[in-house]
């Protein structure tokens, strides 16, 4: 789940800590097989990708492999949607996938 920050807030500056929770299952870095395990990918401004193959990595696919719990995150103007998408040590969706929910936050012109 999204800690924070929360679904409809306004960014103003469009900079935010985005901090990560899980429940039932552990995080752990990239590479790293065990069960009940796996590392964050945070989704921006995108759906989910392909669940039965590695997760994208590219400006709307941020990976945390290390496994790390929070990101500053710099946003442009606008409204924008953040998920988040648990992947295993291969960065592969578990099944079945466990996601936050899609929330919406929004970065007012300046």
């Amino acid at each position: 789940y999204i800690a924070s920050p929360y679904d409809g807030e306004i960014i103003p500056g469009g900079q935010v800590w985005v901090r990560f929770g899980l429940r039932n299952m552990g995080v752990a870095p990239a590479g790293v097989s065990k069960q009940f395990t796996g590392h964050h990918h945070l989704l921006v401004d995108t759906g989910l990708p392909p669940l039965s193959e590695p997760i994208p990595s590219d400006d709307n696919h941020i990976h945390f492999g290390r496994g790390q719990t929070e990101y500053l995150l710099q946003l442009a103007p606008g409204s924008h949607t953040l998920q988040l998408l648990l992947g295993d040590h291969d960065h592969i969706p578990h099944e079945p996938p466990v996601t936050s929910k899609q929330i919406t936050v929004i970065v007012p012109e300046s």
